[in-house]
C-alpha cells in the first residue's frame, strides 16, 4: 500500500503541475497560483484517509477535470476493496439505495436509488455510467467528467443537479 500511495502522490504532484502550466497559459493566474500552494495530498494517508480527499469538494474538482489518477493507477487499488468506502472500480452492475456518497469508475453500470430525506453525492470518472432514481425530498449531486454519462429519473420533489 506504501509503495502504491507513494506512486500516486508523485503522479498526482505531475497532474497538478500539469493543471498549474494549463492555467497559467489561459491567463489564470488565481487559479494556478491556488494549485501551486495546494498541499492537501501529502503521500501519507491511509487508504480511508485518501477516499475522503477523493470525496472533497476540491478533490474530486481536481480529478474529475484532470482525469487523475488515471484509470490504470485507479484499478491497482482494487484489491484494497475501496467499494467498502464508497468508491467503485470496475464493478460490473452494481445497484445502490440511498448511499450518501458514491464514486463511480471504469467500468461500471449503477443503478443508483434515492428516496431518503437526505443530501447525497455522486462523482463518476473514466466512463463510468449511472441510472439515478430520486424520490420524496432526497437530493443528489452529480459531478462527472467528460467520458462518463448519468441518466436521471426525477419524481415527487427530490432534487438533483
Amino acid at each position: 500500500m506504501d509503495k502504491l500511495l507513494t506512486e500516486t502522490y508523485k503522479r498526482w504532484q505531475k497532474a497538478k503541475e500539469a493543471a498549474q502550466r494549463d492555467c497559467e497559459a489561459q491567463g489564470d493566474y488565481a487559479l494556478a497560483e491556488k494549485l501551486r500552494d495546494c498541499r492537501m495530498f501529502k503521500g501519507t494517508e491511509t487508504l480511508e484517509q485518501l477516499v475522503k480527499l477523493m470525496f472533497t469538494p476540491r478533490g474530486v474538482e481536481f480529478m474529475t477535470a484532470n482525469g487523475f489518477p488515471t484509470l490504470k493507477l485507479l484499478r491497482r487499488y482494487k484489491p484494497l476493496h475501496p467499494e467498502r468506502l464508497g468508491v467503485y472500480i470496475d464493478c460490473g452492475k452494481v445497484e445502490l439505495a440511498d448511499q450518501p456518497r458514491v464514486f463511480l469508475i471504469g467500468d461500471t453500470q449503477a443503478i443508483l436509488r434515492y428516496k431518503a430525506t437526505q443530501a447525497n453525492r455522486l462523482f463518476l470518472m473514466h466512463g463510468a455510467q449511472a441510472t439515478v432514481s430520486a424520490k420524496g425530498y432526497s437530493v443528489v449531486s452529480i459531478e462527472q467528467d467528460k467520458t462518463s454519462g448519468v441518466t436521471i429519473f426525477q419524481q415527487d420533489n427530490a432534487f438533483v443537479r
